[in-house]
C-alpha cells in the first residue's frame, strides 16, 4: 500500500486500501491511513448494535455508510464537509 496524509488524523501513513465498494472505497483509499480504518472497524460495531443497523438493508447500509463518512472526516459526496 502507498503512504498518504490521512484525512482523520493527519498522519502519513500507510492507506487502508480498497476497503467498501463504490464511491465511499475510493475515497477510503485515497484518503484514510489503515490505523484509522481499523479504528472505524472497531467502532461501526458499537454504530450497527446502537442504532440497530442491519447492514444488509440498503438504506440502513446508507445510514451505515453516512456514520463511516462522519468518523472518518470525510467530505459527502456532494463535496460537502461534515460538521463534527
Amino acid at each position: 500500500m502507498a503512504e498518504l496524509t490521512c484525512a482523520r488524523c493527519g498522519m502519513t501513513r500507510e492507506g487502508a486500501g480498497r476497503v467498501l465498494p463504490g464511491p465511499l472505497g475510493d475515497d477510503i483509499a485515497r484518503q484514510i491511513c489503515a490505523e484509522c480504518w481499523q479504528e472505524w472497524t472497531q467502532a461501526q460495531i458499537r454504530v450497527i448494535n446502537h442504532y440497530g443497523l442491519q447492514p444488509v438493508r440498503k438504506e440502513d447500509r446508507e445510514k451505515l455508510y453516512q456514520f463511516t463518512r462522519e468518523f472518518l472526516g470525510l467530505a459527502e459526496e456532494d463535496g460537502v464537509r461534515p460538521t463534527s
